[in-house]
């Protein structure tokens, strides 16, 4: 028999074939990175594989060309969003108020968009546990002063409600809370839309600041210790102004100090003892409620 006429069953599909055609590294590895090649290619393959292939590498380069370059307008939009709300604010000093807002909105679609979420749909979760936590102040900002603006005309009163929840929603995890609160309360006796203020007021109660420290010491915001000190900063701390500037200042530097004690659970134990005596003390001296049937501190 003619050498030439011999046949060779593919190793891929298991066809007969006159001929096998070597697949090279490159296209292994192209089609590894595109998961067409999740399973080991063979080392030849028929002329029929080859071109199926061929035409899944092509494929494969150009779904990652297009991925690199949506990741890298991604970055470049992301890294705009300081100019964008530099600009709202500086509309805001200036009253202009309607650009103020444009500005403000298209922000927060840069966020949306960096995140992949839709309208509507940025959490704190999104920014609580990275670099970018520094991000729910300014968005706090954002909504607040949007909130503001939308109040000036009545026909956007349903864009004002919808800037009140994600405000109430924001604001609890942001340096700026016990701030914010304060400037509502004032707010809501001037505001053409006080019910919406109010409604804001009530969820941000809702929703309260986190005692950062506290929370990741005993593990839960609902630990008797953490609703007493919680209970301390809202009837008492925050109504002076030495007490607000206190409560700032902790809310500026305690994630940092969560996060390291997060990090490392047996001096989380260490510190639950000093903040339950605290808790014990305030309670005593300032006679807080108790904060469950029990008024036990220690587990």
């Amino acid at each position: 028999m003619n050498d030439n006429l011999q046949t060779h069953a593919c190793p891929r599909c298991g066809n007969e074939a006159t001929k096998l055609i070597p697949v090279d590294a490159g296209m292994k590895l192209i089609l590894k990175q595109t998961g067409e090649g999740a399973q080991e290619l063979p080392a030849q393959v028929c002329s029929a594989c080859y071109n199926e292939l061929t035409a899944s590498v092509s494929q494969g380069v150009k779904l990652r060309l297009e991925q690199q370059a949506k990741e890298k307008n991604r970055h470049l939009l992301w890294k705009s969003r300081v100019g964008i709300v530099k600009q709202a604010r500086q509309m805001m000093q200036q009253k202009m108020y309607s650009e103020a807002a444009v500005n403000y909105e298209k922000y927060l679609r840069v966020l949306e968009i960096s995140y992949d979420k839709k309208s509507g749909e940025l959490t704190p979760d999104l920014f609580g546990k990275s670099s970018r936590s520094k991000e729910l102040t300014v968005i706090a900002t954002c909504y607040w002063d949007l909130m503001l603006i939308y109040d000036t005309n009545p026909q956007y009163r349903d864009r004002m409600m919808k800037a009140a929840k994600k405000l109430a929603e924001f604001v609890p995890y942001s340096t700026i809370y016990p701030d914010i609160a304060k400037k509502a309360q004032i707010f809501a006796g001037s505001a053409k839309n006080s019910d919406i203020v109010n409604e804001f007021l009530r969820l941000s109660k809702a929703g309260p600041a986190r005692c950062f420290i506290a929370t990741s010491a005993f593990g839960s915001e609902n630990h008797p210790v953490v609703l007493t000190l919680r209970e301390f900063r809202d009837q008492v701390l925050v109504r002076t102004k030495t007490g607000m500037r206190l409560v700032v200042l902790y809310y500026r530097h305690s994630p940092r100090v969560a996060r390291y004690l997060d990090s490392r659970p047996k001096l989380a134990r260490v510190v639950r003892l000093p903040l339950a005596c605290l808790a014990q003390l305030l309670r005593a001296i300032t006679r807080l409620r108790p904060t469950n049937a029990s008024g036990t501190f220690f587990e």
